[in-house]
């Protein structure tokens, strides 16, 4: 033990003695850990860390499985009622959809996001309220008093954190509900945003159709039961449920996933591909560190030689060697740690939109863990080589030398050169994937929406039922408040929708074409329904291809009218026009199309057109179509100078209708895209770091070459050779690692992008054009890299490098 302390002490000097040495290996250490001690702080949170509820391996989602395409879809009423009888496998079923209400505050309204639940969902997820209780059974039944359950922040920031609120009513949608539990703080589910839950009671129409698909589902697994076990019995009542009822269930089954495994689905490949970046920027820090131990190690032969003559033994040697590298591992590993801090917070803001469990997102003592276990484990690896170089110094050679004149041992030079090669291959391969997903923005950039996004303002209105209790009268609300925003100063036109074009697909069902064949169950096509008032498509800019668009006179009183889009009408009218032609939609009278507009892009920028089915609102048959709906507003002024003055309008309608989701239409598409954007930047980032690495890593090697070579320079120019002579000798030293690397890091480069094919758009995972590019300009910066060594060298007084001999 004493030993070792001497080892320590020793190492500790020798950074102190070397402070540019030491500042360099430290500092990029610490780079290389803290990136991937951030990384894995999010890792450990979204992936590896259980879900914060009891027996969180037990829970599940349940889904309608489309077997035919392998999608899945919302739940109706009924299958989860024949669900819940005829299973064996589940304590609990519990159905969910997210929603939002009104909050009747002391000064103006505010429109809280929460979630409509039937009365075991708490049960079925394991917790209760911090404060009161939890539902119970039949408080989701129609005629049952109105109750709700408030989040922690909710609580807190809207009452003070009152504890005598429970029992007592608040207004939610116009209507008195009594306050039975505040949740813990922290608990947000089913969406990161929930801050309230009431009861979900469905009503008569949606309750007895099988054809009505609403609602999300979790079930919690019996003790014993396995996930295969529960999938097995649910394929089961399925293909039961499709022989009992063919016209609905016919290529239906039902699909069970594990809920953290679903929580995480959409992020897993991003944060793998992430990881992975992290671990290449990792290694580069590593062969940095390597390389400047390397060098310090040649210039320390003497010192070896003679500590060796007086006695030491090599396995002594090699351990004082792994004790300084394990110094510098330690020390970076817990500056790494500080900027895993401050990195993790950065991710956490920029990713707020589409990471899960964000609250969850802290250092914890895996992550600690973790980092330290890195610093060691790296401490070790980049210092094994040179610590067995010492070992193998030439004993009489170095002693014989002096310590200002020692010179590079061929195989030092082969462990650098190998170390180079393998920095300009991870570089390259982490370049190369920053480059696809600039490409891969790029092309999103580039996508038609269908649209004209700029000079849009948005927002959103969702009717209380108990004020407007169908679609006629949130008809005329829409009317109404169109007319008063129209008439603000610098409007030029308004609509509204019930979903915004690249957010979300919405309500969708079936529908039959008069005068065709019926569709074969199972196979039939659907529809993504829409309601959209008369100045809807003129506003958004939405071409119109043939017929009209919706006029005032379609109304409650008229012929039932349809728009389609163009994908709609060339899938069944391919060689003629769609309009006149007539369609039943959740109704026995048919509806005629009067106009096809341009298809635009509805669910993101990169998912495919689908079938797009418009109507009135004062036509829509069912009432919850036209419930909630998006405003968009035309301006040639600023958009968001606007929100004023369209809040003023729309109270002025009705006093209790806030306006929630304010924003301008541009932003609305850049928010679609945003994983995209963080996900580039993040590997640009990462990319950019390990190029500089690397530029230092070849530069060191480079510049350590011409300190060694200086007697040979001088005898080259002594004997008569030119400048460029010796400029092209040491650049083309460097060139020669650089190929060695680009092609190494090409072939890596071809098999590992494929991880990425799924985070691409508009771009192979071996697009040519950027493996070229990006080989090209990281072999210049390679080159330039050689360039100023070997420039300098270029200087060298032959007398005086003559004389150093």
């Amino acid at each position: 033990m004493s030993t070792l302390w001497q080892d320590i002490r020793y190492a500790l000097r020798l950074l102190v003695k070397n402070p540019a040495f030491s500042l360099i290996a430290i500092f990029t250490l610490a780079l290389g850990i803290g990136a991937n001690s951030t990384i894995f702080t999010v890792v450990n949170a979204v992936l590896l860390r259980p879900l914060p509820l009891p027996s969180a391996d037990r829970l599940v989602v349940l889904n309608e499985l489309f077997l035919n395409s392998g999608g899945w879809g919302t739940v109706s009423v009924p299958n989860l009622k024949d669900w819940r009888e005829q299973n064996t496998v589940f304590e609990h079923i519990a159905a969910y959809t997210n929603a939002s209400l009104n909050l009747q505050g002391a000064d103006s309204p505010v429109r809280i996001p929460g979630a409509l639940v039937t009365a075991d969902y708490l049960d079925t997820l394991g917790v209760q309220p911090e404060l009161g209780r939890g539902f119970s059974p039949g408080e989701d039944q129609p005629g049952s008093n109105p109750v709700v359950v408030l989040s922690d922040r909710l609580w807190r920031r809207n009452f003070s954190a009152d504890p005598t609120l429970i029992g007592k009513t608040i207004s939610l949608g116009g209507m008195p509900y009594t306050v039975i539990g505040i949740m813990p703080d922290g608990f947000r589910l089913p969406s990161k945003t929930t801050e309230l839950w009431v009861p979900l009671i469905v009503d008569p129409e949606h309750a007895n159709s099988r054809g009505s698909h609403a609602y999300f589902c979790i079930a919690r697994m019996k003790p014993g039961v396995s996930v295969e076990q529960a999938r097995e019995q649910m394929s089961a009542i399925g293909s039961r449920l499709a022989m009992q009822y063919p016209d609905t269930q016919t290529g239906r089954g039902v699909r069970v996933v594990p809920m953290q495994e679903e929580m995480i689905r959409n992020i897993r490949p991003q944060l793998l591909v992430l990881l992975a970046a992290v671990g290449f920027v990792l290694l580069i820090a590593c062969t940095n560190v390597a390389n400047l131990l390397l060098t310090r190690g040649a210039g320390r032969r003497r010192e070896i030689a003679i500590r060796s003559a007086l006695g030491a033994s090599g396995k002594r040697l090699v351990r004082q060697f792994i004790v300084e590298s394990l110094v510098l591992g330690i020390i970076g590993g817990i500056l790494g740690l500080g900027l895993a801090v401050f990195g993790t917070d950065l991710l956490v803001k920029l990713g707020s939109n589409i990471l899960p469990r964000t609250n969850e997102i802290t250092l914890d003592w895996r992550v600690v863990g973790f980092t330290m276990a890195l610093a060691m484990i790296t401490g070790i690896a980049f210092g094994l080589v040179p610590a067995f170089q010492a070992v193998r110094t030439n004993l009489q050679g170095s002693l014989k030398q002096s310590g200002a004149a020692t010179t590079g041992a061929p195989g030092h030079n082969v462990f650098r050169n190998i170390l180079v090669v393998t920095e300009i291959a991870s570089t390259l391969v982490l370049l190369i994937g920053a480059g696809l997903m600039i490409r891969s923005f790029a092309a999103l950039g580039q996508v038609d929406t269908g649209f004209k996004a700029e000079g849009l303002l948005t927002f959103r209105v969702t009717m209380p039922v108990t004020k407007y209790p169908d679609q006629h009268t949130t008809a005329a609300f829409y009317k109404k408040a169109i007319e008063r925003i129209a008439s603000v100063p610098g409007v030029k036109s308004v609509g509204a929708i019930n979903m915004l074009p690249v957010q979300s697909y919405g309500w969708n069902g079936g529908f039959e074409i008069v005068g065709h064949e019926p569709f074969p169950a199972g196979n039939a096509p659907w529809a993504e329904y829409r309601t959209a008032t008369p100045d809807y498509f003129k506003t958004m800019g939405i071409p119109l291809v043939s017929g009209r668009y919706f006029t005032d006179l379609d109304t409650k009183l008229s012929q039932p009218v349809f728009i389609i889009n163009e994908r709609f009408a060339k899938k069944f009218w391919p060689n003629g026009d769609a309009v006149g032609h007539q369609l039943k939609v959740d109704d026995p009278n048919p509806g005629t199309i009067v106009g096809v507009v341009r298809d635009v892009k509805q669910s993101g920028l990169t998912n495919d057109i689908r079938l797009e089915l418009f109507m009135p609102p004062d036509q829509v048959q069912d009432f919850p179509l036209s419930q909630s709906m998006s405003f968009v507003v035309r301006t040639d002024i600023d958009p968001a100078s606007l929100t004023s003055a369209v809040r003023k309008e729309v109270l002025s309608v009705d006093p209790a209708q806030p306006i929630y989701n304010v924003e301008t239409m541009t932003d609305v598409v850049a928010d679609s895209i945003a994983d995209s954007r963080v996900y580039m930047l993040l590997l640009g980032v990462f990319a950019v770091a390990a190029m500089i690495l690397a530029v230092v890593g070849i530069y060191g090697v480079i510049s350590y070459s011409v300190s060694q070579r200086t007697q040979e320079i001088g005898i080259r120019v002594a004997l008569g050779a030119q400048t460029g002579d010796v400029l092209k000798m040491i650049v083309g030293q460097g060139a020669k690692l650089a190929i060695i690397g680009l092609v190494v890091g090409i072939i890596g480069a071809f098999f590992l992008t494929q991880l990425m094919s799924s985070l691409l758009f508009g771009v192979r995972p071996t697009d040519p054009l950027t493996f070229a590019v990006v080989s090209v300009l990281l072999g210049l910066v390679a080159i330039l890299a050689s360039y100023i060594p070997g420039r300098r060298a270029t200087k060298v007084d032959p007398i005086i490098a003559l004389r150093s001999e």
